[in-house]
C-alpha cells in the first residue's frame, strides 16, 4: 500500500485531488466553528436578505444565514458519506475475503446474496429500505450499508481467490500457519489495497445517494443542514437568491470530483499497465 501511494504521489491528479479533500475535510471537521451564525437561528424579519458583510451569501425563506448552513451541511453529508463508505469497505473486505479465500458453503451462500443484491439499482433498494425504515439520517445510513457493501465484497472475493493460489500462500501454510492466519497476515493485506481504490472511485456514488434521499424526504429532518436538504429548500427562493443552490451543487461536483481524482491516481499506481 505504501508503495501504491509513492507512486500515486507523482501523479498531478492525484495531488490535486487530495488537495481538494483535504480542503472539504477542513471544512466538513472545523467548519461550524468558523461559520458567521448558528445555522438553525431563524428570522423571518430578515428572510431572503441579499448578501452583506453579516451574511455573505445572504439569507435563506427562514432568514437563516445560507454560507453557515452549507458550511455546517459539508460536515453533515461528507462525514454520513465518510462513515458508510469506512463500514460497506470493512463489510466486504471481510465477507468478501472470507468466501473467497475458505470457499464451500461460506462462499456459494455469499456469491448468491451478492448476486441478488447485484441485480438491483443499489440506490433504488436503499429508497426502499430507507422508506421502510422511516426518514432519518441514521436510518438512511443503515439503508445505504446494507446496500452497497455487496460491490466491495465481490472485488475482495476475486482477489482472494487468486491469492489463495499463490505460491507464497502456500509457503506461509508449509511453515505451519493456519489458515485464519494466513488470512490475516497475507490475503486481507493484498485485498486492502484494492478496497481502497474502490472505496476512493465510490464515495461519490454515496455523497449522491445521501444528497439525493435526503433532497427527498429520507435523510436529515429539518432544520438540520445537510447539502441535499438545503438543495431541497433552496428550491423555493432559487429566482431570489439561487447562491444556496449554487454553492452547494458546486460543494457537491467538487467533493465528487476530487475523489475520483485520487482514485483513479492509485488505480493507475496500483496497476501500472494502465498507463
Amino acid at each position: 500500500m505504501l508503495r501504491t501511494l509513492r507512486t500515486a504521489l507523482r501523479n498531478p491528479l492525484f495531488i490535486t485531488g487530495l488537495v481538494l479533500a483535504l480542503f472539504f475535510t477542513t471544512v466538513a471537521l472545523f467548519g461550524r466553528f468558523a461559520a458567521p451564525h448558528d445555522p438553525l437561528e431563524t428570522n423571518i424579519g430578515n428572510a431572503l436578505a441579499p448578501p452583506s458583510a453579516a451574511y455573505p451569501l445572504g439569507t435563506d425563506d427562514l432568514g437563516r444565514c445560507i454560507l453557515s448552513r452549507v458550511i455546517t451541511g459539508c460536515g453533515t453529508t461528507l462525514g454520513s458519506a465518510a462513515l458508510v463508505e469506512g463500514v460497506i469497505i470493512v463489510t466486504g473486505l471481510v465477507i468478501g475475503s472470507g468466501a473467497g479465500f475458505f470457499g464451500g458453503v461460506f462462499d456459494r451462500l455469499a456469491l448468491t446474496v451478492i448476486d441478488i443484491l447485484l441485480s438491483f439499482p443499489s440506490i433504488i433498494l436503499a429508497l426502499v429500505i430507507a422508506a421502510l425504515l422511516g426518514p432519518g439520517l441514521p436510518n438512511l445510513m443503515a439503508a445505504m450499508m446494507a446496500v452497497y457493501w455487496v460491490e466491495p465484497a465481490r472485488i475482495a472475493r476475486s482477489v482472494a481467490k487468486t491469492l489463495r493460489e499463490k505460491e507464497f500462500v502456500a509457503a506461509s501454510r508449509l511453515s505451519g500457519s493456519g489458515e485464519w492466519r494466513v488470512l490475516f497476515l497475507h490475503v486481507l493485506p493484498h485485498t486492502a489495497p484494492h478496497l481502497a481504490v474502490f472505496g476512493a472511485l465510490h464515495i461519490g456514488s454515496v455523497i449522491t445517494g445521501i444528497s439525493s434521499l435526503s433532497f427527498i424526504g429520507l435523510g436529515v429532518r429539518p432544520p438540520a443542514p445537510e447539502w441535499g436538504a438545503i438543495l431541497n429548500e433552496a428550491r423555493s427562493y432559487m429566482q431570489v437568491n439561487p447562491l444556496a443552490l449554487l454553492l452547494t451543487v458546486t460543494g457537491i461536483i467538487l467533493s465528487i470530483g476530487c475523489f475520483q481524482l485520487i482514485g483513479e491516481a492509485l488505480r493507475d499506481a496500483l496497476n501500472p499497465r494502465r498507463l
